[in-house]
């Protein structure tokens, strides 16, 4: 369900698309976003979202720093354990 697209210069950038669509979907989705949300938080790092009913993007970039910092590393793997569950 979830896809890394990988590295671009100094973002990482995921796509989740869940299937089919419905109010259960959106709200998966909308939990998905919460649960990373909070955990960007708790980092005090503020990733940029991107949601249209069952699909979610997220990308990560230091923006102080030009690039990606351990931060970003380990929200990211945050999210892969998250997309993974979704």
């Amino acid at each position: 369900m979830a896809a890394a697209l990988g590295v671009r210069g100094a973002t990482r950038c995921w796509f989740v698309a869940l299937r089919g669509w419905s109010q259960r979907v959106a709200a998966m989705a909308f939990g998905f976003m919460s649960r990373v949300a909070l955990q960007a938080e708790k980092m005090n790092h503020h990733p940029e979202w991107f949601n249209v009913y069952n699909k979610v993007q997220i990308t990560l970039t230091s923006h102080d720093c030009g690039g990606l910092t351990k931060r970003d590393v380990k929200l990211a793997k945050f999210i892969e354990k998250a997309a993974a569950s979704v």
